[in-house]
């Protein structure tokens, strides 16, 4: 069986793809404009984030991603990366 980070690479580039992949750091559920900080977000998860987007070729670095610590914010960011519009 492929492990939740395989799957989660090999996954299109969504919000819900993101909401799942930040879940694993929270203490609890966030709504994507709260602060993931406050939510047991760590700068190790956040560090592993930007490990797993580099591995899919998003070039994201710790100070961009710790800057916009909300889903909302981390979404924004994605799409400019990886050249995509709103969705």
């Amino acid at each position: 069986m492929l492990s939740e980070r395989a799957m989660l690479k090999d996954s299109p580039l969504s919000k819900e793809a993101l909401r799942l992949q930040v879940r694993r750091f929270l203490d609890e559920d966030a709504e994507d404009g709260d602060n993931l900080m406050d939510f047991g977000l760590t700068s190790i998860g956040v560090m592993k984030l930007v490990t797993e987007w580099k591995e899919a070729n998003i070039e994201i670095d710790f100070v961009e991603l710790a800057k916009r610590p909300t889903i909302d914010g981390m979404w924004d960011l994605l799409r400019q990366k990886a050249g995509m519009g709103a969705r």
